[in-house]
C-alpha cells in the first residue's frame, strides 16, 4: 500500500525521490539504446537483411537493462510499473523475433520458397516502416526546434 506523501518522513521522501530519479535515468538510457538500435536497423533493406544481426549484442544489453528496470519499478504504483515494463518488453520481444527470423533465413532453414519470400517481404516491410517512423520523428523534432527558435518550420510554405 502506498502512503500519502504528507505521511512520509523526510528520509522516506528523499529515498522515493532518489528511486524515481534512478528509474528515470534507467528508462532514458534504455530509450537511448533503443534509438541507436532503431537507427542501425533502419539501414537494413531487402539486399542486406544480415545487417540486422549486428544488433544482437545491443539487444542483449537492452535485455540486461530491462532486468535491472524490473527491479527498480517497485517505486511506482503497480499499474504504472506494469505499463513501463510492458512497453520495454514488447520492444525487446519484437526486435528479438525480427533478429531470430533473420538468423533462420541466413542459416538457410528449410523454408518453402514462397514462404521464404513472404518472410523476407514482411521483414522488408518492417524496416520500411521503421525508416518512415524515424523520418516522421525527425520531421517533428525539426518543427519543434524551429518553433522554439521562433521561426517557421516550413519555410517553403
Amino acid at each position: 500500500m502506498l502512503t500519502e506523501p504528507n505521511d512520509m518522513s523526510l528520509a522516506a521522501r528523499d529515498k522515493a525521490r532518489r528511486d524515481l530519479l534512478a528509474l528515470q535515468k534507467r528508462i532514458a538510457a534504455m530509450h537511448q539504446l533503443r534509438n541507436e538500435m532503431n537507427h542501425a536497423l533502419a539501414r537494413v533493406s531487402g539486399n542486406n537483411l544480415d545487417l540486422a544481426l549486428t544488433q544482437k549484442k545491443n539487444l542483449r544489453h537492452l535485455s540486461s537493462e530491462y532486468d535491472k528496470l524490473s527491479r527498480e519499478v517497485r517505486c511506482l504504483p503497480p499499474m504504472d510499473a506494469t505499463a513501463v515494463l510492458e512497453d520495454e518488453y514488447n520492444y525487446i520481444l519484437t526486435i528479438g523475433n525480427i533478429l531470430e527470423t533473420t538468423r533462420e533465413l541466413k542459416k538457410k532453414a528449410k523454408i518453402e520458397a514462397t514462404a521464404r519470400q513472404g518472410i523476407i517481404d514482411g521483414l522488408v516491410q518492417f524496416y520500411d516502416g521503421l525508416r518512415d517512423e524515424l523520418a516522421h520523428q525527425d520531421a517533428e523534432m525539426r518543427q519543434a526546434l524551429a518553433k522554439c527558435e521562433g521561426r517557421d518550420a516550413n519555410p517553403e510554405a
